[in-house]
């Protein structure tokens, strides 16, 4: 019986990306609302760029360890087989 995509297990595996994605959330949400150093163009657009960007990334690359693990032969097997 093979698992579902995104089950439990993968999705505690896959938790500890979850706190740097809500981190850098913070800081976009805390910039976009409260700028301390006040709006410049440039500044702020490479500011929300990298902040943005590195929030993309994240997720990619969670995304993709998900599937690497979900593919994994040595990961899929039915835990009631077992016990």
């Amino acid at each position: 019986m093979s698992r579902r995509a995104f089950d439990t297990e993968i999705a505690l595996d896959l938790a500890v990306n979850l706190i740097p994605f809500a981190i850098i959330a913070f800081f976009v949400a805390v910039f976009a609302a409260f700028n301390p150093w006040g709006f410049d163009p440039l500044q702020s657009t490479l500011q929300f760029t990298i902040l943005l960007s590195t929030m993309l990334l994240l997720a990619i690359a969670t995304y993709i360890a998900a599937r690497a693990i979900e593919t994994d032969d040595r990961t899929r097997y039915d835990v009631s087989e077992f016990r």
